[in-house]
């Protein structure tokens, strides 16, 4: 039954992760209800991002302003979690190892564009494509495929 328990938490987890990241995602970009949080994201990032064929500089140096404030809501986003913790510790821990793939893979993408290419041709396709309202998963495109929003 132990074993049960974390397998479960563990996989409610990974796919929560992903769930999240998908709708903060598009938050982040529908900034007009969010202007002072997230109009970098849309105004900074993608445009860097477009103007370069995805590269954006600003992911070579983690203490940038933009790499700071995506580590930020990573950490507020898991300080948020933290009383989940006590009661599905595994769940919690899997939040954690999401946020860090995460971060990595989304860093990643933007520095080794090649890599993000053939790794994450949804991510791609996110930033570069003329539509950029859709694609909105990050390590994964499940939760596009799920909505139809790819």
């Amino acid at each position: 039954m132990f074993l049960l328990s974390i397998f479960l938490q563990v996989l409610f987890a990974w796919f929560y992760g992903h769930i999240l990241e998908y709708f903060l995602h598009r938050v982040m970009h529908d900034f007009k209800h969010f202007p002072f949080f997230f109009k970098h994201h849309f105004g900074g990032h993608h445009k860097i991002s477009r103007k370069n064929e995805m590269r954006d500089e600003s992911y070579d140096n983690i203490y940038t302003k933009s790499s700071l404030f995506e580590c930020l809501g990573l950490l507020i986003g898991m300080i948020v979690h933290l009383p989940i913790v006590f009661f599905f510790p595994f769940f919690y821990i899997t939040l954690l190892a999401s946020a860090g793939q995460y971060y990595w893979m989304h860093r990643k993408s933007h520095i080794d564009v090649e890599w993000g290419k053939n790794k994450m041709p949804w991510h791609y396709k996110h930033h570069m494509s003329k539509d950029q309202h859709s694609n909105w998963g990050v390590r994964s495109n499940m939760i596009d495929v799920l909505l139809k929003t790819n």
